[in-house]
């Protein structure tokens, strides 16, 4: 449940609309071919919301592929989850390559490696291609799944 607090005031507030207020040009939707401002925009929130996301074209090498022992859980599983800005060429900007999650440093190394080799079509805003973050995820299941109730 959320909740709020608000402190008296001796002013008078008034609850109605408000004559003359402008809205933010962040607010406002990117006119098609506003490649300036869509860039902008990009530019201030990598995970803002755009017309098409990032999308993987060459996925090679694969990730997580012949995974060391070590590497796994003691159930087997693994898991690993990255963030990382995709570029108007499609390229992953790998200063920008963040762990939000790793059951391991191998995975981490072995994701970070392959996606600085994938190629993407880069995000669009408004008909332009645009940085965005690309949430990255992968799971190995473990010995113990049951195929049925992971799906």
């Amino acid at each position: 449940m959320l909740g709020a607090c608000a402190h008296a005031s001796n002013r008078d507030v008034s609850a109605g609309p408000t004559v003359g207020a402008r809205i933010a040009p962040s607010e406002m939707p990117v006119q098609p071919g506003d490649c300036a401002e869509a860039l902008r925009r990009a530019a201030d929130k990598p995970d803002l919301v755009v017309d098409r996301l990032p999308t993987p074209v060459v996925t090679r090498p694969a990730v997580l592929k012949n995974v060391p022992r070590s590497a796994l859980r003691k159930d087997g599983s693994a898991s690993v989850k990255v963030d990382v800005v995709i570029d108007t060429l499609g390229k992953a900007d790998m200063k920008t390559f963040k762990v939000v999650a790793a059951s391991h440093p191998w995975l981490v190394k072995n994701v970070r490696t392959a996606l600085a080799k994938w190629r993407f079509e880069p995000a669009e805003l408004a008909g332009c291609k645009v940085p965005r973050v690309y949430h990255f995820m992968a799971s190995a299941p473990g010995h113990g799944s049951n195929s049925k109730s992971d799906r």
